[in-house]
């Protein structure tokens, strides 16, 4: 089976959308799948991680004049979808003939790429849709003065409907989506023809961790929170949360750590509250750190906390649950299934129900044994599971294609 993958995001980017599409193509390629990955340039020298073997996907740059930091403006970013267009006509014709094409991540390549055309040509589309936009899109905290919350509502509005037109502008053959928060958000854009497809902690991190035999702590409890710097993600509570717990006497040092580029001033604010509370020594703030010093930061930690309001999956918090951590969070994207699996606390996201839930797990002694949550998290999550379900769709979609892929019928 020929796979043509497509992703907007790739390495030397950092997230959980650039982890899905490594993890998800290593999976495919185990099981025989043979890939060509397109992904926008010009290609960064140093594009792979610092010990991460090189991949069993080929990969293909499109120069589209990506920026080496920051993020692209919106004409790069339709160049690339246009290339990506282009060479999808392209290989229709020759050796390169793909059985598949999947946008593993990018609206604007969904908006672009003509799947009837490649439909037509005998290719079965899929696209994963990790969140269904206004989601993970705020620039402003919810906690900003009120001009700039009004000004924000207006944006997101505008974010609806632009990418709710995108998602609808060409037919897929199936949609992916990581949890079943988003499919009940994407459905009633797209129609019913999406799988949920759950996903697997991150290999090469897993592997430079070494995890303790228990997560009890013996002095303060070490709480840790990963994620890109961001409103939807609620950073900015982590202040209060950890001053409330100073005043329920609770001995911790709260770590924090993500890329902080995405939206201006955000990561700067928190800082600033830190310092105003007094709290600089008990919450540090990292900005995104090498793989192997975020293994050590989840290795030193008892406690992982996620208040985001907004997540497609969280993957973030499954490397932590794979490691023995529980986890306290919202609910958001898969977040309820990994705090259950975790034996972690459930709640609204704000400051209270976070001190209060950390405080109660603290003051109760809620850890359970650690390499018994390992082992159910990684036998019930993992990418071999998610690609054996990505394949049976493929596979359904392949043998459909003699009868489903017939002018009147796309």
């Amino acid at each position: 089976m020929k796979l043509l993958a497509v992703s907007e995001h790739y390495y030397p980017r950092v997230g959980g959308t650039v982890n899905y599409v490594h993890e998800t193509l290593c999976a495919l390629a185990k099981s025989g799948v043979e890939t060509e990955l397109l992904v926008p340039g010009p290609a960064d020298k140093h594009w792979l991680p610092e010990g991460m073997a090189e991949p069993p996907y080929a990969v293909h740059w499109l120069d589209a004049g990506y920026p080496a930091k920051g993020d692209p403006s919106r004409e790069q970013r339709y160049d690339f979808c246009r290339q990506v267009d282009a060479l999808a006509a392209e290989r229709l014709a020759g050796p390169k003939r793909p059985d598949i094409l999947h946008v593993l991540f990018g609206l604007f390549v969904m908006e672009v790429i003509d799947t009837k055309r490649l439909r037509l040509g005998g290719v079965a589309c899929l696209a994963t849709v990790h969140n269904v936009p206004p989601l993970e899109c705020r620039q402003v905290a919810p906690n900003a003065p009120l001009p700039a919350r009004i000004k924000e509502a207006l944006r997101l509005q505008v974010v609806t409907l632009k990418n709710r037109g995108r998602l609808k502008k060409h037919d897929y053959d199936l949609y992916i989506c990581p949890s079943q928060q988003v499919q009940e958000l994407l459905t009633p854009v797209v129609g019913d023809q999406v799988g949920v497809i759950g996903h697997g902690p991150t290999t090469d991190l897993q592997a430079l961790m070494v995890p303790p035999v228990t997560r009890r702590p013996v002095g303060p409890v070490r709480l840790l929170t990963v994620g890109g710097y961001a409103p939807h993600k609620c950073q900015h509570i982590i202040p209060n949360t950890a001053a409330r717990l100073r005043d329920m006497n609770i001995d911790f040092i709260w770590e924090v750590a993500g890329p902080s580029g995405r939206v201006k001033g955000y990561r700067d604010r928190i800082s600033r509250d830190l310092a105003d509370l007094g709290l600089e020594g008990r919450v540090i703030l990292h900005d995104a750190v090498p793989l192997a010093d975020l293994g050590e930061l989840y290795d030193r930690t008892h406690i992982y906390v996620q208040p985001s309001i907004e997540e497609g999956f969280c993957l973030t918090a499954l490397d932590a649950a794979a490691v023995g951590l529980p986890v306290i969070g919202c609910r958001a994207g898969a977040l309820p299934d990994i705090i259950k699996a975790s034996n972690g606390i459930q709640v609204k996201s704000g400051p209270r129900p976070l001190a209060e839930a950390i405080a109660y797990f603290v003051k109760e002694e809620c850890w359970q044994d650690a390499n018994v949550q390992a082992a159910y998290i990684k036998a019930h999550f993992s990418w071999t599971r998610a690609a054996k379900s990505l394949l049976e769709h493929y596979d359904r979609l392949l043998f459909q294609k003699p009868s489903f892929y017939v002018a009147g019928r796309i």
